[in-house]
């Protein structure tokens, strides 16, 4: 009887009402991190999304210095699945320039992606015109 009871009790707690609630919630959510990753990528000619004790956005962050190439640092982590969403990766360095995607420290999603690759053949400087 107590048994019959929980899986009663159990089974209105998994009302298909409440399933839409929560992807709604969901939408609302990704509708708004994607606002705040829209904001953070447009907030400066270049953004540095940086993760503490990452070797490769110490490489990117000493190449663009070296350059004289001011940027915008913002920890990655709270942009993460934002990230993902937008470009399908969510490693650290994410560097973008002019609200544009350019990858990380190495390489990106396009074969001519990365900070130290742009910098060598002068496609980073030319992006900043």
């Amino acid at each position: 009887e107590i048994l019959a009871e929980g899986r009663a009790r159990h089974r209105d707690r998994r009302r298909p009402g409440l399933q839409f609630l929560r992807s709604a919630q969901g939408t609302d959510v990704a509708a708004a991190m994607a606002d705040e990753l829209e904001k953070a990528i447009t907030s400066a000619d270049v953004v540095f999304f940086d993760m503490a004790g990452c070797p490769f956005c110490r490489m990117a962050e000493e190449a663009l210095t070296a350059k004289g190439i001011a940027f915008q640092k913002i920890p990655i982590a709270s942009f993460k699945p934002a990230l993902v969403e937008k470009t399908g990766k969510g490693s650290a360095p994410s560097v973008w320039i002019k609200g544009t995607y350019v990858g990380g420290c190495n390489d990106g999603t396009e074969p001519w992606h990365g900070v130290k690759p742009m910098l060598a053949s002068g496609k980073f400087e030319e992006m900043l015109k």
